[in-house]
């Protein structure tokens, strides 16, 4: 009995632990405000930036990799001014982000004859900047409200929300780390899709590299693209993984190195690339091909 009780401490440890994952497998996150809707708050607003601070903490809590879009900019951050949906992709590209979390904040006032009662709401979507992948979307009211006395004034308004901005962040920081938790395997890895292409290789080349890269860590599908361009030589797949581009990679330079073969491997964005090297008399005789 003694020893079912030990290994049941030891299985439900394991388990337990897998839950939360290792930031450094894990996608770079940005949570960033979309304040185009005048009816939003503003990104400077005290409310909003409380917001943001509970979410990344509740983030951060479950071990994500959560970025600060000030500490990475080249430029100051100017939050006065209000931007829409494209700038804030724009931006998360240059900031190298992988997954943005674009949210707005709405007041969502409850008015009646006596009383004013503000009940903030949250609405946001996820997006995989690189390859442009919906990954859901959020629309979270506050289980909490606040008065506000009549008249009232806009500053005021602000005031109710930011009353309850902690609670309401961590509201949707739940939500969210259930969400992301989905594109996340046992081991802390994001699953997600890389297009791979092989260059400058024959069938037998390309089946004996499926072969090897479907044993890699992190490995869980690849298929051919059906719309990828077709001709001689060259290879196109959807390839799934959990691994990130370094250990991607280390991983296909050792199967090059494995079945003796040469080539270069460049990734960008989500864009793998394995093409042949030319030999070096290819290389002369297209250099003197003028």
């Amino acid at each position: 009995m003694r020893y079912m009780v030990l290994l049941l401490t030891i299985l439900s440890f394991c388990f337990g632990n897998t839950i939360k994952a290792e930031a450094t497998d894990l996608p770079r996150l940005l949570i960033i405000g979309d304040d185009s809707n005048p009816q939003s708050l503003p990104r400077y607003s005290r409310p909003f930036n409380q917001v943001i601070d509970a979410i990344s903490q509740s983030l951060l809590n479950e071990g994500f990799d959560v970025k600060d879009e000030a500490a990475l900019s080249t430029e100051n951050v100017d939050k006065t001014i209000r931007r829409n949906e494209s700038e804030i992709i724009k931006k998360a590209k240059e900031l190298g982000i992988d997954i943005a979390i674009i949210f707005s904040i709405y007041p969502n006032k409850q008015i009646t004859d006596n009383t004013v009662r503000v009940q903030p709401r949250v609405n946001g979507r996820l997006l995989s900047v690189f390859d442009g992948s919906r990954m859901g979307s959020f629309n979270l009211k506050s289980q909490t409200s606040s008065p506000v006395k009549k008249p009232f004034s806009h500053n005021e308004e602000s005031e109710a929300v930011a009353d309850i901005s902690d609670i309401l962040g961590r509201e949707v920081g739940e939500v969210l780390a259930q969400r992301l938790s989905q594109y996340v395997d046992s081991e802390g890895g994001r699953l997600q899709e890389w297009d791979l292409t092989i260059d400058g290789f024959n069938n037998y080349q390309v089946m004996d590299m499926e072969d090897i890269f479907r044993k890699f860590t992190g490995y869980d599908a690849h298929r051919v693209k059906t719309n990828a361009a077709s001709y001689r030589k060259h290879s196109e797949f959807f390839y799934k993984s959990s691994a990130d581009s370094a250990k991607l990679k280390r991983d296909f330079t050792r199967m090059l190195k494995k079945l003796g073969l040469k080539g270069t491997i460049t990734i960008s964005g989500l864009k793998i690339t394995i093409a042949k090297n030319k030999g070096l008399k290819s290389r002369i005789l297209q250099q003197n091909s003028w």
